[in-house]
């Protein structure tokens, strides 16, 4: 039920829960009774992702916890057993998995790369619900096929497609708030990349645990993480193909994310610099192994940096000129819309930071639903407006419980 709270009532719980006074719960954050007072009764909202995990530390939660479950399934309930589902395919043992591998026998490994790529293109669709409806009898699959083709090129081959499976997976479990089942498919994944032999995939499943650690409040495992990928790289690999190049620029956009959660601004200035070299040699959007990477990317990352720093007025000069075209991924151009509307929003832009929430919320519903600073946004902005379709945004969003 405390999920079903706005956010500043959550924290309101979980303060009471522990015995603390608005005072003291202040102090233990470096912050004013009077903070704690206007964010309780959702005067100020909490953006910042560092002060979201250092006020979960000291209400003793979960950061997943204080921030809501996300609904990125929405009100699609045929697909509520899909996390179940998935938790069992992700199980090694055959007897948990239960009836996942009855009658299931080997696919081609031609058959299986189309069906990896369809998750793919399902993820960057942000048809997440499809998505959890497919993965379990993927994961079924592709572990099967590590098992059939345990040598040579094709066993090389079927640890690489189950390691993207897990990949894929990793990444939606994040979205769905699952983050400890999250792990454990990045850790799979990981550990089959490596066996593959394949720089590409390990590169991809390195940022993939990144990912994770990001959505566990882990900034500074994460950052290390991306150093480490990079110097174990062969050579000017990262330099070798657009795939090379695409893979490494993704790496250092979520290393930069990394370091501004440290509040390490240098740390996060080097990375970006590293990715938008990446992109210069590149010299345009792509889509190599599903990363959407280029000049479009990077630019929506600068403007998510400025969001994580807040520097408010940076984040408003830089909204303007991010326009994800048609060319990327829903995934991104939904998250792109989502970070302009947030810096709109921060700026005391209204109506603009209202429009673009609606252009984000058009593009990819079930992403939007999945974030809980869109439905803090909506909740803003619907005390700010008369707008009646600002009230039906956040009602459509989720922003009332």
């Amino acid at each position: 039920m405390v999920d079903l709270l706005p956010f500043g009532k959550r924290v309101r719980f979980y303060r009471e829960r522990r015995g603390l006074r608005q005072w003291q719960l202040g102090e233990l954050l470096n912050r004013s009774e009077d903070w704690v007072y206007r964010v309780e009764s959702g005067r100020i909202p909490v953006n910042n992702v560092t002060m979201l995990a250092d006020l979960a530390d000291a209400l003793r939660v979960p950061v997943e916890d204080l921030r809501g479950r996300p609904k990125p399934l929405g009100v699609r309930d045929d697909h509520a057993a899909s996390v179940p589902a998935i938790r069992a395919a992700l199980t090694q043992s055959r007897l948990l998995a239960g009836a996942l591998y009855d009658d299931r026998g080997p696919l081609r490994l031609e058959r299986l790369a189309g069906e990896v790529d369809k998750a793919w293109n399902l993820y960057q669709s942000s048809e997440y619900a499809r998505l959890a409806a497919l993965l379990p009898a993927l994961l079924a699959d592709a572990r099967t096929a590590t098992r059939v083709h345990d040598r040579g090129d094709g066993g090389h081959r079927a640890l690489r497609l189950f390691a993207l499976t897990c990949h894929v997976t990793a990444i939606l479990l994040r979205k769905l708030g699952e983050t400890n089942l999250a792990w454990v498919a990045a850790d799979q994944g990981e550990i089959a990349a490596s066996e593959s032999g394949d720089p590409s995939t390990v590169v991809a499943l390195r940022r993939g645990v990144a990912h994770v650690q990001l959505g566990a409040g882990m900034a500074a495992e994460a950052v290390d993480v991306t150093l480490r990928t990079a110097d174990d790289l062969p050579g000017d690999w990262w330099d070798s193909s657009p795939e090379a190049l695409s893979l490494y620029g993704t790496l250092f956009l979520n290393g930069a994310i990394a370091g501004a959660r440290l509040r390490d601004r240098p740390l996060a200035a080097d990375m970006m610099a590293r990715a938008t070299r990446a992109a210069d040699r590149l010299g345009g959007d792509a889509n190599e192994m599903w990363t959407a990477f280029g000049p479009t990317n990077v630019e929506i990352h600068r403007l998510a940096l400025a969001i994580e720093f807040e520097d408010v007025q940076l984040a408003a000069d830089i909204a303007p000129g991010v326009r994800p075209t048609r060319d990327l991924p829903v995934e991104r151009r939904a998250c792109a819309r989502l970070d302009v509307a947030r810096a709109y929003g921060e700026a005391g832009r209204t109506d603009d930071a209202a429009d673009h929430l609606k252009r984000a919320f058009r593009t990819a519903p079930e992403q939007i639903w999945a974030h809980e600073s869109a439905r803090d946004l909506a909740r803003r902005l619907h005390k700010r407006t008369g707008r009646r379709d600002v009230r039906e945004l956040a009602l459509d969003i989720g922003a009332f419980g």
